[in-house]
């Protein structure tokens, strides 16, 4: 952590070290730092101001803290009101880095405070500056530990049940036999349900007809895959369950759903044996699909770098893919309104 060394009064009294906590994690962190900073130690006559999103229980808990200034916006936007504190000039800015998705827009406005007097809180016991270094550190910490170790402290408390989204990506015979797995040994909490599957009547009715599937959600292939990644996003579901089983038929929804944010992923393979994803045993599942084909196909085993290099690529050009169709598509829209419009009337 940098040290702020500051210098004396005019009157020879030490000056005051001027410290803005912005509120971009749970407000018990930011008054627990707000707390160990006010008892002295860390920075020489300390004077704390905390940015506060205006939650009205936020404000109460802010309330409490003996010594501390609360700020929140008043008749104007978030982001406004916390740039207007730049004017300030305070010696310290502290953010809070700790995996919470709902301030992220904060997160962005506090970097318009000063680069130089903001330090990081990554709820780990790290502080560390905005420094091209210490972000790529971050990032990676972040990738092994998502969260901090003590979220559970201080994270609100959540609804009992846990939402989960399954992903057809597999022939329904093989989900309905997940489900009865999932039935007889449960790997959630009190789970509630949600399934993605392909828009056809009979896929469609045995899925509403199962008891354990709260709600029954359709996709057409690749239509519309923008408003249905962005709702099913917008959902914030606790958990996915995705089928790898090898049928090629699925292979774009199996992209599709790595992009859902799920935190917890539980994939089901050919033989009904589920695990939650991880890279390590991601890759070794990939690694023993390709042995397979290879083994089909008589594939020599100098051409699987040039396989595993392959799946990646085609992976990355989906998007670019989908919009040549569209554009091919809007082509042939406009080409059949003209044609509409210059036939004779009858």
């Amino acid at each position: 952590m940098r040290a702020v060394v500051r210098g004396r009064g005019p009157a020879g009294e030490p000056a005051v070290t001027r410290i803005l906590l912005v509120e971009t994690a749970s407000p018990k962190r930011v008054r627990r730092a707000a707390e160990e900073i006010l008892r002295g130690g860390i920075y020489p006559d300390p004077e704390v101001t905390i940015f506060s999103t205006g939650n009205p229980a936020a404000l109460r808990c802010f309330g409490e803290i003996s010594g501390a200034r609360v700020t929140a916006p008043r008749g104007r936007g978030t982001l406004a009101a916390l740039g207007a504190l730049r004017a300030e000039r305070f010696d310290v800015v502290r953010v809070f880095w700790t995996g919470g998705a709902e301030y992220r827009w904060l997160k962005l406005g506090a970097l318009r405070l000063g680069r130089r007097a903001t330090l990081v809180d990554n709820g780990d016991g790290g502080l560390f500056p905005l420094t091209v270094p210490a972000l790529l550190r971050h990032a990676l910490f972040r990738l092994r530990h998502p969260l901090p170790v003590d979220q559970g402290e201080f994270a609100p408390a959540r609804e009992p049940r846990e939402r989960i989204l399954i992903v057809q990506s597999a022939e329904p015979a093989a989900v309905l036999r997940a489900l009865a797995r999932l039935s007889e040994r449960p790997v959630f909490r009190d789970p509630s349900y949600t399934i993605l599957c392909r828009n056809r009547p009979g896929v469609v009715r045995r899925f509403r007809e199962h008891p354990m599937i709260a709600e029954v959600r359709t996709h057409d292939r690749s239509r519309r895959a923008l408003g249905h990644l962005r709702a099913l996003r917008r959902l914030r579901f606790d958990g996915m369950v995705l089928f790898l089983t090898g049928d090629p038929s699925y292979w774009k929804i199996k992209y599709f759903a790595f992009l859902l944010g799920a935190r917890h992923k539980l994939i089901f393979n050919e033989n009904d044996d589920c695990f939650f994803f991880s890279w390590r045993d991601g890759l070794a599942l990939l690694e023993r699909r390709l042995a397979e084909q290879r083994t089909e196909v008589g594939e020599t085993r100098s051409s699987v770098p040039l396989r595993l290099l392959f799946q990646p690529v085609k992976a990355a050009l989906v998007p670019f893919r989908f919009a040549w169709l569209l554009v091919v598509w809007l082509r042939l829209r406009r080409a059949a309104l003209r044609a509409s419009g210059s036939r004779p009337a009858a």
